[in-house]
């Protein structure tokens, strides 16, 4: 813990010397949206002027286009996957921060700050979400940011079981400040403008970014974090998460009607057009609901397909078409993974996606890539192997 606060303690200082203009690129679901508004509200206390960019995915494009225009670039809840690239491509007197909790390496470049619990000792799975990582280092910038720490304590839902390592200074500290009180097994945001549940609020805020993320949800979502949930924000919530919940169902009955896809060690599925005009986020939700079903095999990796707009809300058109690959190991594969009998998702999409013109990142047991459409069927041949 002393020496992530010492990384963190630096990144504030290199901050510092280049207060001007920042760019943003976060997550967009609960835990990016929380922790895009936490490291916002600290870069802004610090004189930086911000712009947002929300991605699913960190496209190399993107990326490169970002990095070459903007002399401080902030990541947050995305980049940990992508360290190597950040460094070819951030210019000399430029600086990237990365406050993430995915599988990750170390940065070899100074102006590179990878700040991520994973290089500590700790599990992003289970000790931190991004948001814990965004709220630590604002606290570093300004103690009063303990104010918002609810936001970390909403993100942290993305970890599964108690709040631990790291999420637990974040809810220790909510505790302290009266925005969060324990409620049953559960604990409830005070915060004002909230009023709900941590998991109500942080499904809430998945919603507005995912499913309405070409259609304006995300700053909906932000503005939601700051100021609390608006009557207009909750019903747009309810009318895409009825959407969403709509194109779940239909999708579910076309694969039980149609069944999986399947190969030695992989079953997947396409989700067509279901989630047409949706982030394309609602399908990693989708094949962690479908992983729990019963039509899965529940040893072999679960993989799902979409394929994704060329328009990204705040940048503009990406230079090629491409397709969403989610991943997920059901039950009796996690057990397999976490006893090092088969190998971490981790490791072999990015791996295989790479194969094919794409990348991927993500944890052990669930993880996410972007492929060139037409290479799908490549791609499962590539990952059927590695899995194998």
């Amino acid at each position: 813990m002393e020496q992530f606060e010492a990384s963190l303690a630096k990144a504030v200082e290199e901050l510092r010397r280049r207060v001007g203009e920042a760019v943003l690129i976060h997550h967009d679901e609960a835990d990016g949206v929380c922790s895009a508004a936490i490291v916002e509200t600290a870069l802004e206390k610090m004189g930086f002027h911000v712009k947002t960019l929300c991605l699913d995915k960190l496209f190399p494009e993107v990326l490169v286009k970002t990095l070459s225009e903007h002399r401080v670039t902030v990541l947050s809840d995305i980049g940990s996957a992508h360290v190597g690239k950040i460094e070819e491509n951030i210019g000399k007197d430029c600086l990237a921060v990365i406050l993430d909790h995915h599988d990750t390496q170390p940065s070899r470049k100074s102006n590179v700050l990878n700040l991520n619990p994973e290089l500590y000792g700790y599990r992003g799975e289970r000790d931190a979400s991004a948001s814990t990582v965004a709220y630590l280092f604002a606290r570093r910038v300004d103690k009063g940011l303990s104010r918002i720490s609810h936001l970390a304590v909403i993100g942290s839902v993305e970890t599964p079981g108690e709040p631990a390592g790291f999420n637990r200074i974040a809810l220790e500290d909510s505790l302290k400040e009266g925005v969060v009180k324990k409620w049953g097994k559960d604990f409830k945001i005070v915060a004002e403008g909230f009023g709900i549940s941590r998991v109500n609020a942080s499904q809430i805020l998945t919603i507005l970014a995912s499913v309405g993320y070409y259609r304006g949800g995300v700053e909906k979502a932000l503005e939601a974090c700051l100021k609390g949930f608006t009557p207009e924000a909750l019903s747009l919530s309810e009318k895409l998460e009825e959407e969403r919940r709509r194109a779940n169902k239909a999708l579910l009955a076309t694969i039980i009607r149609r069944g999986l896809g399947e190969k030695r060690s992989l079953q997947w599925f396409d989700s067509g057009s279901f989630f047409k005009g949706m982030g394309s986020k609602v399908l990693g939700s989708f094949t962690s609901f479908l992983s729990y079903q019963r039509i899965v095999d529940e040893s072999k990796y679960l993989i799902g397909f979409m394929e994704i707009p060329r328009e990204i809300p705040g940048y503009g058109l990406l230079s090629s078409n491409y397709v969403k690959v989610s991943a997920r190991a059901p039950s009796k594969l996690r057990r397999m993974i976490e006893e090092g009998v088969k190998p971490p998702l981790s490791k072999i999409l990015p791996e295989a996606c790479a194969e094919h013109g794409g990348f991927g990142d993500g944890h052990s047991v669930a993880a996410s890539g972007v492929l060139p459409v037409g290479v799908e069927e490549k791609f499962l041949e590539t990952l059927d192997g590695l899995a194998g």
